[in-house]
């Protein structure tokens, strides 16, 4: 039996990605609590399996001195539990996480990181800063964990962890995906016509997930096909400016802005083709669960897409910004349904390898091995 803790910088991260990995670690006789500043209630199945839950002031802004705080809670949680590994998370956390080897050096320390914040194309002064952040940290983590091909060789080439792995993402739970719900109620709650060719985008509304790369193919995609919708799903600080866009633009008849949504299995199981056109990702969770779904996807050509993406297998590659092309892949999909209905099954099976299940397998590999 072992004494972990999992540091993530907010809460709505474990909610989101750590609960099934957590749950997998108590199964195994494990202790395991979390360190967090609580911007969500944590998920009540860990409460209900003794997991503890420390609120402590972490904030993303790597700059903001309440970190400082953070980090002197988390020497007195440490202190007072004594804790065997740290499992750290995100990158504020990461690094205040790992620090704690200088007070308690026989602490084991594992590090997931989701998605370096340097990436090739990155501009120099990222690579600069987090590069030499990253590299500098990693002499006081035992086991580093990455999720896309890039990131790993980065790692494992130039770092300094004792051992460096790849794993296959967070994991995405099949099952959650594979029932055929035929929920004419969300189509009409969505104001879909039956003969409507769907594209959904699930992200945040940010600069960095650029969806307004596809909102403007969509300002001359839609003036050729009435019966093409873009379903945006997500909050974000964009939200009001894409709002007003598409209105002022007079796209609000094939655009919709839905927010944050629960019901994402039953939204893509309306949707014929799934799109994601961020400038850096690490390994996107939305583009596995539209290939469980067994929807086509086109997105950029970057780090973590084009780890789950192969150009014309399960869906197309394009360049950031390239609208002309975006509008070009959008309709060869749209006016072709077995090319969208061959890469969905061509997605299934990829993702195979991504499952909840063989991810957890990988991960008690990793444990058992510290």
């Amino acid at each position: 039996m072992k004494k972990i803790l999992y540091i993530t910088t907010v809460s709505r991260t474990i909610n989101a990605f750590l609960v099934p990995h957590i749950q997998m670690l108590i199964e195994d006789g494990n202790i395991v609590d979390c360190a967090c500043c609580i911007d969500r209630e944590i998920d009540n199945s860990l409460i209900k399996k003794g997991v503890k839950v420390f609120n402590i002031p972490f904030s993303r802004n790597p700059l903001d001195p309440r970190n400082l705080k953070a980090f002197i809670e988390l020497i007195k949680i440490q202190k007072e539990n004594e804790y065997d590994i740290v499992h750290v998370h995100t990158p504020v956390a990461s690094v205040y996480g790992r620090l704690l080897k200088f007070k308690f050096p026989k602490l084991k320390t594992i590090y997931t990181a989701h998605g370096f914040h340097f990436y090739k194309g990155a501009p120099s002064h990222k690579w600069f800063i987090f590069y030499n952040i990253e590299k500098f940290m990693s002499k006081f983590t035992d086991i580093l964990i990455t999720m896309n091909i890039e990131d790993y060789t980065v790692a494992n080439e130039k770092f300094y962890a004792k051992h460096t792995y790849k794993v296959n993402g967070v994991g995405v739970n099949i099952d959650d995906y594979l029932y055929n719900f035929n929920d004419n109620n969300i189509r009409l709650e969505l104001g879909l016509e039956k003969n409507d060719i769907v594209v959904t985008i699930i992200a945040e509304l940010s600069k960095r997930k650029n969806q307004i790369q596809v909102i403007k193919a969509f300002e001359k995609l839609t003036k050729k096909y009435n019966n093409i919708k873009l379903l945006l799903v997500g909050d974000g600080d964009l939200y009001n400016e894409f709002n007003l866009y598409i209105k002022t633009k007079k796209l609000d008849n094939n655009i919709k802005l839905l927010g944050y949504r629960k019901d994402i299995p039953k939204i893509l199981d309306t949707t014929d083709i799934v799109g994601l056109f961020s400038y850096h990702e690490g390994l996107p969770r939305n583009l596995m669960e539209a290939m469980v779904a067994k929807c086509p996807i086109i997105c950029t050509d970057i780090r973590g897409n084009n780890d789950l993406v192969e150009n014309e297998k399960n869906g197309f590659l394009v360049n950031i910004n390239d609208i002309d092309t975006t509008i070009v892949l959008l309709e060869k999909m749209y006016k072709n349904k077995s090319l969208r209905m061959d890469m969905g099954k061509a997605g299934f099976n990829k993702i195979q390898e991504y499952s909840l299940e063989n991810v957890l397998n990988q991960m008690k590999a990793i444990f058992n091995e510290i």
